[in-house]
């Protein structure tokens, strides 16, 4: 019933007009200018434009009009787009991305509508946050966005962003939370507060999450695309932005699903009280599963080798999950994609619970890859999920695995039969 009432008034102020909240101005802080942090790549975690993945990693798969991959990257250096005939992009991204060029990267509208927020993070950057694609934010992020990720098989279309965004609220909304729970999905535009000029941005979907163990409650969110732009990079942004998207995530959750969360959770928020556990999932580049030539290839446009981009997340808190992922195939045209790694960020201790990584996998995989769609009826979804019921079931936990940067260079230059097949076999051998 709450979930239900939640999401009418998530849609209902679409249709209105008002100002975002904005965090309380006694907390904030000038931006700091901290040494270059590079910026995540899609996934957030991804090369620096990484993306929801370093999705330029793989090789280039059939473009679809909805989300092509998630995010390993960030980029590092920026990169023009040329459009291939028959690419999905078309029409409308493609014209609304060429018309967004001409304008200048400048604070948006000052009255945004009721789908927008506006929050002042940590680190003194200005949020604006979106749960639509109607307001105008969608365009402003996806115009930075076109330029931060440089390869095609990396990008989504912006179609894709309007899809999934649309999940947000009305039946299909309503009908995903009886499967799943609530969840919401953000894209935000982060600006900086003196100037209102455009600095990065973000997308990512989040969800509560109960633990019948501990009996605790666990904000769990994918962090599928995360950037800075080229004249904002090796500024320090990418990582205080890292830093502060746990929070920032948390204060928009509780402004969009207060009667979700505990009472205890929406005072904290309030009173910019400590933030409850939040773990961040992101995919990566698996440099040991990857082609010679896609390897090569994303090194050359992106500037950032992968196993310096591994050591750059994992600098920020991000290990990797010993765990066999697989992205399950973006459409029926795909095929399922088994060259990524699994990371989190904000995990306590050296292992995961095996019922949390499947509850964040089924709402992930169930929302985010295949909008709804049965998930029994995906294979790779299907199998990954089984085998953590397995787990979760047995009591037994998922390794996290710390990434040790000079040793996956030395193991990838090994071309002996002992070289590691996958990263976290190459991982395990150091732990």
């Amino acid at each position: 019933m709450l979930a239900s009432v939640a999401s009418q008034l998530a849609c209902s102020l679409l249709k209105l007009s008002g100002v975002g909240f904005v965090g309380d101005r006694a907390n904030q802080r000038s931006p700091r200018g901290a040494k270059g942090r590079g910026r995540p790549g899609r996934a957030a975690a991804r090369r620096v434009a990484m993306g929801r993945r370093d999705r330029d990693s793989r090789g280039v798969r059939d473009r679809e009009p909805a989300r092509l991959r998630r995010w390993r990257g960030f980029a590092v250096q920026s990169g023009t787009i040329k459009e291939q005939p028959g690419d999905s992009r078309g029409s409308r991204a493609s014209q609304m991305s060429k018309r967004a060029e001409g304008k200048s990267r400048s604070a948006g509208p000052a009255v945004p509508n009721g789908s927008r927020r506006r929050l002042i993070s940590a680190s003194g950057f200005v949020i604006d946050a979106t749960t639509s694609a109607e307001d105008g934010l969608l365009q402003e992020f996806y115009s930075d966005y076109d330029r931060a990720f440089v390869l095609e098989n990396e990008k989504e279309g912006y179609d894709g962003f309007v899809e999934c965004l649309r999940l947000n609220c009305g039946d299909q909304y309503n009908d995903l939370v009886r499967r799943y729970g609530p969840f919401r999905e953000f894209v935000i535009v982060v600006r900086e507060a003196a100037t209102g000029a455009r600095l990065a941005g973000a997308n990512f979907i989040i969800f509560p999450l109960s633990l019948k163990k501990t009996r605790g409650l666990v904000l769990s969110m994918n962090l599928n695309y995360v950037f800075v732009n080229s004249e904002f990079r090796k500024k320090g942004v990418f990582r205080e932005l890292v830093g502060d998207l746990p929070n920032i995530a948390y204060r928009l959750f509780v402004e969009t699903n207060a009667p979700d969360l505990p009472e205890k959770w929406r005072a904290a928020a309030a009173e910019r009280a400590s933030v409850p556990q939040v773990c961040m999932f992101i995919e990566q580049n698996d440099p040991f599963r990857m082609s010679t030539e896609d390897y090569e290839r994303d090194t050359k446009l992106t500037g950032l080798d992968q196993v310096v981009r591994i050591g750059l997340w994992s600098r920020l808190g991000a290990r990797i999950v010993d765990f066999p992922y697989v992205q399950p195939p973006l459409s029926k045209d795909q095929a399922a994609d088994d060259t990524l790694a699994y990371a989190v960020l904000g995990a306590v201790g050296a292992s995961l619970d095996a019922c949390l990584l499947r509850a964040h996998l089924e709402r992930f995989f169930g929302i985010s890859v295949v909008k709804g769609a049965d998930l029994s009826l995906e294979p790779t979804a299907a199998a990954q999920l089984s085998e953590l019921s397995i787990a979760c079931n047995n009591g037994h936990p998922v390794p996290l695995l710390d990434a040790n940067v000079s040793m996956m260079g030395s193991a990838l230059a090994d071309h002996s039969a002992n070289r590691p097949a996958t990263l976290r076999e190459a991982l395990r051998r150091t732990q």
